[in-house]
């Protein structure tokens, strides 16, 4: 656990965690609610998952730049009312005809995007300097974990809602689903408000002007471009595997049992199946804040117990073993999604980079972790449907392999430094022994 001192940092950075995996999640059981009410076409599902990665690549590179230029918690806040607006937007203001209703959806769900992008440089950096003490992957670690629960709790308010209200109200259901997305990054908000107002007086000139000479100094190096190669590669890699997997989820729960399912029934092997994120999760923060192992080596093992996870899952599949088998290896396989490289890959860019750039580079690094998302969510699902399940359980075993041979290559370090809080000349001159990477 966090120590107490830094406890008070951790919660707006925790909360805005929370926030992001709501938001992703949630329109998986919101479409499959509304399809119901609302006639949806081919382009519905493909479009309303990968928009909002769109919107996010853009989020992270902008709102991680302000980050280094206004300050964590300012560029925080308004990253979150972005978000919230998003939210909001898309429960409130989709009327008319289904093409015109998921039209609007869309257009929000990439405004959702943008402000979620610039959650995953602001609240990792914000984390990792939320005290002055050493193990600032710990910290990291700790805001990032509440991204399991996050990714939990839309199948817990399907549950809910369908058992309160009536179901020839599915259209409400639907849509205070994805305007609950909000919440979180409202009270997030409301803790952010004092850190916001410390960083009024930040000289934003001054910080750009420091950002853009390390950057400057640093692209000339080998190194640089290896330990971003390390750090933003292998989130690509990664998220591939996981978002094409994740927002498949209730069609693949509905495929291990044929299809004979009810939506509350879906809604709840989901919650069940995304649950086991949970245990991975804390086992992850507990192996990096106890410092049992570190974030290389666990990156590693993470992607190679992944490859497994989907080789078993094929197998089974392929032997046409009875449901509850099939179900059983699609719980461990989202085990397997948690543990490793969804911690990791969040922990590593504030580890690897340093006070000047850390935010800026941070948003580039989940930038590119976003354009694997959108490779998932865009090329899995065409997958699937021409070549069936078995192309995409392969393609995702490859893609975890790769993830593993990139980590081995690219990261450096078995050492937990201390987090780099001084913007020194250059990257190497500020870390000359390499061992800045957990």
């Amino acid at each position: 656990m966090p120590s107490t001192s830094s406890a008070h940092g951790l919660v707006g950075p925790s909360l805005a965690n929370f926030c992001v995996q709501y938001n992703f999640q949630v329109i998986a059981i919101a479409l499959l609610i509304s399809a119901r009410v609302n006639r949806q076409q081919d382009w519905v599902k493909t479009q309303n998952t990968s928009v909002i990665f769109l919107g996010c690549i853009l989020g992270q590179f902008t709102m991680g730049y302000a980050g280094d230029l206004v300050g964590r918690s300012r560029a925080l806040s308004l990253t979150l009312l972005i978000a919230a607006a998003g939210a909001v937007g898309s429960s409130t203001c989709a009327w008319g005809s289904p093409a015109s209703i998921y039209g609007t959806v869309v257009a929000f769900r990439f405004v959702i995007g943008y402000g979620l992008g610039g959650v995953y440089p602001l609240s990792a950096t914000k984390a990792a300097e939320s005290d002055d003490g050493a193990n600032s992957v710990g910290r990291t670690a700790w805001a990032f974990f509440w991204q399991g629960p996050g990714m939990c709790a839309p199948y817990v308010a399907a549950i809910v809602l369908r058992a309160c209200l009536q179901s020839d109200a599915q259209d409400l259901q639907w849509r205070l689903l994805l305007g609950l997305g909000a919440l979180p990054a409202l009270l997030a908000l409301g803790l952010l408000r004092s850190d916001a107002r410390g960083d009024a007086g930040r000289d934003a000139a001054a910080a750009a002007a420091a950002a853009r000479a390390r950057l400057a100094g640093d692209a000339k190096t080998r190194r640089f471009w290896k330990r971003f190669a390390g750090a933003g590669g292998a989130w690509f890699l990664f998220d591939v595997a996981l978002y094409g997997t994740t927002l498949l989820g209730p069609a693949i729960v509905e495929e291990c049992f044929r299809g004979r399912n009810s939506i509350q029934a879906t809604a709840w092997q989901q919650l069940v199946g995304l649950s086991f994120n949970i245990p991975a999760l804390y086992l992850s923060v507990e192996l990096l804040n106890r410092k049992q192992c570190s974030a290389k080596k666990l990156q590693i093992a993470g992607f190679l117990l992944m490859a497994g996870a989907y080789a078993l899952y094929g197998v089974l599949d392929a032997m046409d073993v009875g449901p509850w088998c099939l179900y059983a290896a699609y719980c461990f396989l989202n085990f397997t999604l948690s543990f490793g490289p969804n911690v990791t890959t969040f922990v590593l860019p504030a580890a690897t980079f340093d006070g000047a750039t850390r935010s800026t580079m941070n948003g580039f690094c989940s930038a590119l972790g976003k354009v694997g998302a959108v490779v998932g969510t865009e090329v899995l699902p065409v997958l699937r449907a021409e070549f069936g399940l078995a192309a995409v359980l392969g393609a995702c075993l490859a893609t975890s392999i790769g993830g593993a041979l990139l980590t081995a290559w690219a990261v450096e370090g078995e050492a937990y430094a201390p987090v780099l809080l001084a913007a020194g000349p250059g990257l190497l001159a500020a870390d000359p022994g390499g061992g800045g990477v957990a």
